[in-house]
């Protein structure tokens, strides 16, 4: 009697890959071309004020979102709302542009903005602040919208978590261990209410890309998955760092991180115990092996040189991307780093920051 062979897995051929592929890609590739150089950064960097910015946004794919937006917005909120409507609308373009089969990895992505959002809402509730101050802030890209905006930011105590529960995606999160630490975090009062939803909205952010990239597969989706794990990891020396400086103790530290990176418990350790930034250097070269930092930098500059660090991943996964949904995620990766850096731009005028300042905390790719 013959044994049947087992059916070996085979990699989709080039030419069925090119078949489901091919469109959305070039599509995002020329969505790459669009992306502004450094020469265009610099260029709106050496001009004297936001107004002359704009003027050279004008010339960009921005043209659109600055003439809407001239209407209602002057100064830094005219370039937060330009970039805020021209990212949504980059993103509905790849969700409609991708393959079926792959909406949900760039649907897990575009969750970082919607829980951007969510962060920036609850800042402004603490802060007292109207809708109409914080609407260019924010980015409307499917899991929360105008209405959702409105609802979140006028809610009280009482109600906020339920309005959150409501949305989108407050339906993702309500449920399990995640869902339970929001509704513990909303309870509490004081110094570290504040600080401990943060750190529970960016631990659902990066389990839940992980786990949704993680079962689209792939040499290349893996590349961003290390990528991304980078990121909580990035933030997450920030956050000792920041915190370390106003003497918050190694236990309130260790409960504003964030899960979802790769540094071990042992090495976090040793950050929070590092006596100055020479020492947390030293530990984070061997993570961030990419890190471009000397002895003597100051915080900000740490943080711009990890954001660097991780752009330059970022870069390396679009290059080497074909024919593939990692083309089109890679594509979303970059234009958040452009609607960033113009952002700091226009922030680091209005602040009378010099060039060279705002040039160090640009991250270019």
């Amino acid at each position: 009697m013959m044994i049947p062979e087992k059916p070996r897995f085979r990699l989709p051929s080039i030419s069925s890959r090119a078949s489901k592929y091919g469109y959305s890609n070039a599509r995002a590739r020329a969505m790459r071309g669009l992306i502004l150089k450094s020469a265009s950064l610099d260029e709106m960097i050496r001009v004297g004020n936001v107004e002359a910015m704009a003027e050279l946004m004008q010339r960009t794919s921005y043209k659109g979102e600055i003439a809407s937006a001239s209407v209602s917005y002057r100064g830094s909120q005219l370039i937060e709302m330009a970039t805020s409507r021209n990212f949504s609308q980059l993103a509905k373009k790849l969700v409609k542009i991708t393959p079926d089969s792959d909406k949900d990895a760039v649907s897990a992505l575009l969750v970082r903005w919607d829980l951007m959002n969510l962060k920036t809402l609850l800042n402004a509730r603490r802060l007292g602040k109207s809708y109409e101050e914080m609407r260019p802030y924010l980015f409307e890209v499917g899991g929360l919208d105008e209405d959702d905006f409105r609802s979140i930011l006028k809610a009280d105590n009482n109600s906020l978590v339920r309005e959150i529960w409501k949305t989108k995606i407050g339906k993702k999160m309500r449920s399990g261990k995640i869902g339970n630490e929001i509704r513990e975090a909303a309870s509490k009062t004081g110094p570290d209410a504040d600080t401990r939803m943060e750190a529970v909205i960016d631990t659902y952010l990066y389990l839940f890309m992980d786990k949704t990239l993680e079962q689209v597969g792939g040499k290349e989706i893996d590349a961003i998955r290390k990528t991304l794990k980078g990121e909580a990891d990035a933030k997450n020396v920030m956050i000792i760092e920041r915190l370390k400086r106003h003497n918050i103790s190694t236990d309130r530290i260790r409960k504003s991180l964030i899960r979802g990176g790769t540094i071990p418990e042992q090495t976090l350790a040793k950050l929070i115990e590092a006596k100055d930034l020479s020492a947390t250097l030293n530990i984070l070269r061997k993570r961030f092996p990419k890190l471009e930092a000397k002895d003597g930098i100051s915080l900000p500059e740490l943080e711009a040189s990890l954001d660097r660090s991780i752009a330059s991943q970022k870069a390396h996964a679009f290059a080497r991307s074909m024919l593939s949904v990692g083309v089109i995620l890679g594509i979303l990766l970059l234009k958040e780093e452009e609607v960033n850096n113009l952002r700091k731009i226009a922030k680091g005028k209005e602040f009378r920051m010099s060039e060279s300042d705002v040039r160090a905390t640009l991250v270019v790719v």
